[in-house]
């Protein structure tokens, strides 16, 4: 589990999707009410631009390995407030790339012996990806791959 806080109280951070797998003895019913509740109640914030999406499935429990719960569950879910991580690794790099931190061990190898070109693209491509998981909270998201070709060609 990853915990993220955000530094920056303007942006409201939302789920894009959300995956529940439910192992064991569960009333369907009771799995759709709660689905209800959730979001009657908008218990989770989810993209303005589309759907809520929460999908859930149901599994018997596996004969091989033994719990002492009725069930078990799992959820993955693709969040926005995953950004704030990447900013702050990203943080870390600019950090010890400016005082040159451990890359001696790194200068040594033929790919980086002129540049650190290696590095420095895969932290561009990090850039890249918060700044799509910023605007995907935004309602006008579906533009940002326009807005994205747009600059380029410029």
């Amino acid at each position: 589990m990853v915990t993220t806080a955000s530094r920056d109280k303007n942006l409201t951070h939302c789920y894009v999707s959300i995956l529940n797998i439910i192992q064991g003895e569960v009333d369907p019913s009771e799995v759709h009410k709660s689905l209800m509740r959730i979001r009657e109640r908008k218990l989770a914030e989810f993209i303005p631009w589309g759907p809520a999406s929460i999908q859930v499935a149901l599994s018997k429990k596996s004969p091989y390995i033994t719990t002492q719960h009725r069930v078990s569950g799992l959820m993955l879910a693709n969040h926005t407030g995953i950004s704030s991580l990447f900013d702050r690794m990203c943080e870390h790099y600019d950090k010890l790339i400016k005082r040159e931190a451990f890359i001696e061990n790194f200068r040594r190898l033929p790919m980086f012996k002129d540049n650190l070109d290696e590095f420095n693209d895969s932290r561009e491509v990090v850039q890249q990806l918060m700044d799509e998981y910023r605007a995907a909270t935004r309602k006008d998201y579906i533009n940002f791959g326009n807005k994205q070709a747009g600059a380029q060609g410029e």
